[in-house]
């Protein structure tokens, strides 16, 4: 009995001595690092050197953050001021399609398609590659023998330019491939039938393309007149009929029509980015 009690006396003393351990580490961990919070929290009155201590630690740290904040806007303000001097040296020094070498523009005119979109891609100083879609409004004969159906062509194709002078304005030539399907719809020439009969189907046709024109570039704006040269080495039809029966007389009305419109005058307008 005696032995133990010494015993729970020491069990005690570690307990109290953890106890005030904790208390003292939650005090340590209780006070701020943040010398104008601690400032706020003294009394207006207190003069003592701590206090002043810490009004004075706060007025400095106000100051740096102010500081650093006006650094980072100058730093903000040249990069923005360097960029501005940048892009005008090179709108003075660089032609429009290196400084600005993507472009988009609507097209109007005549020739495999009449009006549509194009985008163009200046990968080098001079050469230019570029796709477009466009598509022409064709009447064709409806059951009634009246021209006002519709059999319209659609066509996209690829193209490469390359421009004769190294600025804004300049003459250019190039080549392309196009690719076109069109509704065909025709009098049937076999029919003995009045109004005759009709031939209904779809075509198809793949043609080169030789293009020269001028190109007027500055800044984002862009336009150009071009004439575009197109002859079809392939042309087919074929009826809608379950088989998809080819048929002469549909492939025919569609090379006669590609070869009227093998020539071409195109306006460009649009903008470059």
């Amino acid at each position: 009995m005696i032995r133990a009690v010494p015993a729970a006396l020491f069990v005690l003393l570690t307990v109290a001595l953890a106890a005030s351990r904790a208390r003292a580490q939650s005090l340590v961990d209780e006070v701020s690092d943040d010398p104008c919070e601690n400032a706020r929290a003294l009394d207006s009155a207190d003069l003592s050197p701590e206090a002043q201590h810490l009004r004075r630690s706060c007025r400095l740290e106000r100051l740096d953050a102010r500081l650093s904040a006006e650094r980072r806007q100058e730093i903000v303000a040249e990069a923005q001021v360097r960029d501005a001097n940048i892009q005008q040296w090179l709108d003075r020094t660089q032609p429009p399609r290196v400084t600005r070498p993507m472009s988009i523009v609507g097209f109007a005119g005549t020739g495999l398609a009449s009006y549509g979109l194009a985008y163009s891609w200046a990968f080098l100083r001079r050469w230019e590659l570029g796709a477009w879609f466009g598509r022409r409004p064709i009447s064709c004969l409806d059951a009634n023998g009246n021209d006002d159906d519709d059999c319209s062509r659609l066509s996209y194709g690829l193209r490469f330019i390359g421009y004769i002078f190294d600025r804004g304005m300049s003459p250019f030539v190039g080549v392309g491939i196009s690719f076109t399907t069109a509704h065909l719809q025709i009098a049937d020439p076999a029919s003995s039938s009045m109004p005759p009969a009709l031939l209904i189907g779809s075509g198809r046709a793949n043609s080169l393309s030789a293009i020269a024109g001028y190109q007027i570039a500055y800044r984002a704006f862009r336009a150009s007149l071009e004439y575009v040269f197109e002859d079809a080495f392939y042309t087919g039809a074929s009826l809608d009929d379950q088989k998809k029966s080819p048929n002469d007389p549909l492939r025919n009305a569609l090379a006669n029509s590609l070869r009227g419109d093998r020539n071409g005058i195109r306006f460009e307008v649009g903008f470059a980015f």
